[in-house]
């Protein structure tokens, strides 16, 4: 396995148990005055590997904005390999207010920067950009996530990187909630560049079985991990050992990102690199 974590920079995840995301919704060339010091944190715990926010490329901003990002990025000892909070919550996937137009110049612009900045992996969790709006079709609601998806993975393609679907809980998504759904929509749009994470908080929410993992087998391409309270692993009382064997029966060896919130991020990132690196070995 490979163990990374999630810059909490540009990305969706809400606060919980006090803690915050490191940006605080700073603007992004304050965003990017962190990632230096974030690297610094990561390299310093053994991470194998980063995780951004799609953000951070500035799908948005002007070619100059991601410039500055990626000049950031370019004497880091670790690869930023993954990128998630793919679609702002402005860029609507569904309901009355999509704008297809935007929708593909946002998602073309996204994947060949994330790539250009080293990205093989987008998670597309964006609970606020693909929920759909009450009393909407829900038989519309699929065709446009599929629309969506089979653009994203025609990017995927052109450019070399895997679209990961992320299921999200009920209090955060209402479409795309379990491993299982995330599995089924992946079957229908097959495409081997749209695939399927699991992430260890999410099930926990929505007390979803480990044989969703199992039975995810070879679509499942990307892990997030949190613990109790979407706290870091290592703090609380998630069954570790459990998914672990999961994961060992889907046959998955690869990432495997810490994305939780932080109290303290400098001082919390190598405890819980040695948590999973102890919890996985024993």
């Amino acid at each position: 396995m490979q163990f990374g974590c999630c810059v909490a920079l540009a990305s969706f995840v809400p606060p919980t148990s006090g803690a915050r995301q490191l940006d605080a919704g700073s603007a992004h060339q304050a965003q990017i005055e962190k990632v230096p010091d974030a690297i610094e944190v990561l390299v310093d715990a053994g991470c194998d590997f980063m995780e951004f926010g799609v953000g951070m490329v500035g799908p948005d901003l002007p070619e100059a904005s991601f410039e500055s990002f990626r000049a950031a990025l370019a004497d880091a000892p670790l690869a930023a390999e993954c990128f998630n909070s793919f679609i702002a919550p402005s860029v609507r996937l569904v309901g009355p207010e999509r704008d297809w137009a935007r929708v593909e110049a946002y998602v073309s612009t996204a994947v060949a920067r994330v790539v250009a900045a080293g990205g093989e992996i987008i998670v597309f969790g964006s609970g606020g950009a693909r929920n759909v709006p009450d009393d909407y079709s829900r038989d519309a609601a699929d065709a446009e996530i599929d629309e969506f998806l089979r653009f994203a993975g025609e990017q995927g393609r052109l450019h070399g990187v895997t679209i990961a679907i992320e299921p999200l809980n009920t209090k955060e998504s209402n479409i795309l909630t379990s491993v299982a759904e995330a599995c089924a929509v992946a079957g229908r749009v097959d495409m081997p560049e749209v695939a399927v994470l699991a992430d260890f908080y999410h099930m926990d929410e929505e007390d979803e079985p480990f044989s969703n993992i199992v039975d995810a087998g070879f679509q499942l391409t990307h892990v997030h991990v949190a613990d109790t309270g979407r706290l870091h692993p290592g703090t609380g009382s998630y069954d570790y050992p459990g998914f672990w064997q999961a994961l060992a029966g889907a046959g998955y060896n690869s990432r495997i990102s810490v994305e939780c919130n932080w109290r303290d991020f400098p001082k919390e990132v190598a405890p819980a690199m040695r948590f999973l690196r102890e919890s996985h070995s024993a």
